[in-house]
């Protein structure tokens, strides 16, 4: 019998494990390193991330479409800006706190962050609702930053060789 194939939100879990350890003490980093081993170019600090998928990916209306976006296999970054920095997260599949907090992994600058937790423990109460969620879909994406010609054609398969051999 063959393996399983793994689901589009599997394989990003699968990637945000992979680097949670190295980049579990920086946000920015965190979520730039699960964009580019997913295909995608993101750059700056959060405060930039912010700005520049705010401009150029899709609008999640909130936490809960956030969660049904990441289920469905699209890569969605949870963000706020703040001086002198903000904080990003990359929102996975998994349970909604409060009908509202979706599930995700984020790196903490000078600390640890989380992983496999509710973005309710990432933002103190007040900004918890203030946090803004875009997402990209994965698989056909155009490279942020390049040419809007060149798309990368990847299928699933395509994707988990890749992952794998990053492994």
């Amino acid at each position: 019998m063959g393996e399983a194939k793994q689901t589009k939100a599997q394989t990003i879990t699968a990637v945000c494990e992979k680097n949670w350890d190295a980049k579990s003490g920086d946000c920015s980093g965190f979520v730039k390193v699960v964009a580019s081993d997913l295909g995608l170019s993101l750059t700056g600090q959060a405060n930039a991330i912010i700005k520049h998928i705010r401009s150029n990916w899709s609008k999640a209306t909130n936490g809960a479409d956030a969660a049904s976006k990441a289920a469905a296999g699209n890569l969605v970054i949870g963000g706020l800006e703040a001086t002198p920095n903000g904080h990003v997260v990359v929102v996975v599949d998994g349970p909604l706190n409060r009908e509202k907090y979706p599930t995700a992994y984020w790196g903490k600058l000078g600390g640890v962050g989380k992983k496999k937790t509710t973005i309710n423990f990432s933002w103190n109460s007040t900004d918890r609702d203030l946090v803004e969620y875009y997402y990209s879909t994965i698989g056909q994406t155009v490279l942020a930053g390049a040419n809007p010609s060149r798309v990368i054609n990847w299928d699933l398969a395509d994707l988990q060789r890749r992952i794998s051999s990053w492994l």
